[in-house]
């Protein structure tokens, strides 16, 4: 079957779509919309109660995705798409029949396979040289970092500076924390943090990236620690994209609360 072949099963496409715009509903009255965010409406407000007019919508919305996602490889005519579409609909092309449609959608598949091949040797080479170029700052930040004033390494390799100790039970590997969180890449990109998000982080300290496992174990509830976390003890070889792969991760972390493992 042809890799482009995406609009066979209508019927699991229109019970997606229903779960999908009731996902969506939900995010929207987290926000409310302004005036610049109104959705477009069909020219005729009739169309959109006709089951007719929904499918087509939900197929052209499947089409559109798949124009778009090839538009760098492939410039497709909207008004020949249209045509093809109209034509199948009304029984006047067969597929299954029609060698010389065969053979250019063959052809069509053989262009997206080797355009596909290509970018991912393109994005393995980027990723290569991001991830050299990860190691070679992050190996500079951490001997910067080690010289600055309260700045203390464990056995392991973790760098912190304790800016808050805290105050209650030293937290276990079990326990759950609470926090507030910066997470910066050594050329001080700011790859996560949940105070930009407004909303802390919980987890269990033992589900987290090594280096968070081992650093948050040095305050206590209230503290307040800034940690430079190496490849080893974070993502290691993984790329994750906003996160090249042989990072090093400079954190600053507030622990707003511990929740003891239950015994």
């Amino acid at each position: 079957m042809l890799k482009i072949q995406k609009l066979s099963a209508v019927a699991l496409l229109v019970g997606a779509v229903f779960v999908t715009a009731a996902c969506n509903e939900k995010d929207k009255a987290a926000s409310p919309a302004t005036e610049t965010q109104a959705a477009p409406v069909a020219e005729n407000a009739d169309l959109v109660k006709d089951p007719s007019y929904a499918v087509g919508v939900l197929l052209g919305s499947d089409l559109k995705g798949l124009v778009d996602s090839q538009k760098e490889v492939m410039n497709y005519d909207q008004d020949k798409l249209v045509s093809g579409v109209k034509d199948a609909l009304a029984g006047k092309v067969d597929l299954t029949q029609n060698q010389e449609l065969q053979k250019t959608l063959t052809d069509l598949n053989d262009k997206l396979s080797k355009a596909t091949e290509e970018k991912a040797k393109e994005d393995a080479a980027k990723a290569a040289e991001a991830a050299k170029q990860a190691q070679a700052d992050g190996e500079k930040f951490i001997a910067e970092f080690k010289q600055q004033e309260g700045v203390k390494e464990t056995e392991s390799g973790l760098l912190y500076r304790i800016q808050t100790p805290g105050e209650g039970d030293v937290i276990k590997p079990e326990d759950s924390v609470k926090v507030h969180y910066t997470g910066k890449l050594p050329n001080g990109t700011v790859f996560d943090s949940s105070v930009e998000r407004g909303q802390p982080a919980e987890f269990a300290l033992n589900q987290v990236i090594p280096g968070w496992t081992e650093g948050l174990q040095l305050v206590k509830k209230g503290g307040k620690i800034e940690l430079v976390i190496p490849p080893k003890l974070a993502y290691g070889d993984q790329d994750l994209g906003t996160i090249p792969a042989n990072s090093t991760l400079h954190f600053d972390v507030e622990v707003l609360d511990v929740t003891p493992a239950k015994k």
